[in-house]
């Protein structure tokens, strides 16, 4: 090391904090030499469309990102259908569901028998 000089400090992984981009469509998805190009874009007013990042995603891993994102919405979805029901359970201005008739009307027919 110089002297006078320092190197920066490096932080430990799990302090840094990645970009974040909005994002709420993808507006090109393309393929060369073995990566995914995919485009996210964001819409604006008067159907304006303007990019904000792009993601290259080599070929062989991309099953395994989507899966993944797949996995998280699905446990993120679970999640939050178990909140929204255990908050139902705990607050009693919900109320009772309410009750269940037959098609009908609640009448039994008997088998066989004319109306």
């Amino acid at each position: 090391m110089a002297v006078g000089h320092s190197e920066p400090e490096e932080k430990p992984v799990s302090d840094q904090r990645a970009p974040e981009y909005f994002a709420d469509l993808i507006s090109n998805v393309s393929h060369a030499n073995g990566v995914f190009r995919i485009t996210f874009a964001e819409q604006e007013a008067e159907n304006t469309v303007t990019d904000t990042v792009r993601l290259l995603v080599p070929a062989n891993q991309l099953q395994n990102i989507m899966q993944g994102i797949a996995n998280a919405a699905n446990e993120i979805r679970d999640k939050m259908q178990q909140a929204q029901a255990a908050a139902s359970e705990d607050d009693p201005a919900m109320g009772a569901p309410a009750a269940e008739d037959d098609a009908d009307g609640g009448n039994v027919k008997k088998k066989g028998a004319k109306k």
